[in-house]
């Protein structure tokens, strides 16, 4: 397998490069732009058009209306903190967010509110 010095293989872009053509050329999304990087260096995709009709295609700088910019943002941070080992996958939710703690399991749609 060959790897450039960037540090990606030419059979992984191939491949990221098939993944993501699946999803526009099943209709699912009309187009895509993705970056990768890897040791300081960015290879970029763009596949398929800015609308399902058609329209201009994807460029690296097409620009994304984004609907809900909390998601992003939560997992933008929550991957800082696992590179600085500051969290874990594994790490229980508790600490991070109380409001989640004494979690019950719905064991059975009949039984309401019960431990499971």
């Amino acid at each position: 397998m060959a790897v450039d010095r960037s540090g990606f293989s030419e059979q992984g872009l191939r491949r990221l490069r098939e993944v993501l053509a699946r999803y526009v050329d099943s209709g699912e999304i009309p187009g895509v732009v993705a970056l990768v990087s890897r040791g300081g260096q960015t290879h970029v995709e763009t596949i398929g058009t800015m609308r399902h009709d058609g329209g201009a295609p994807m460029r690296r700088d097409t620009i994304f209306r984004m609907a809900s910019t909390s998601k992003p943002v939560t997992i933008a941070a929550a991957m800082v903190l696992l590179d600085e080992c500051r969290l874990r996958l594994d790490d229980v939710v508790d600490p991070w967010l109380p409001e989640l703690a004494d979690r019950q399991v719905l064991t059975r749609p009949d039984l309401r509110g019960v431990p499971g």
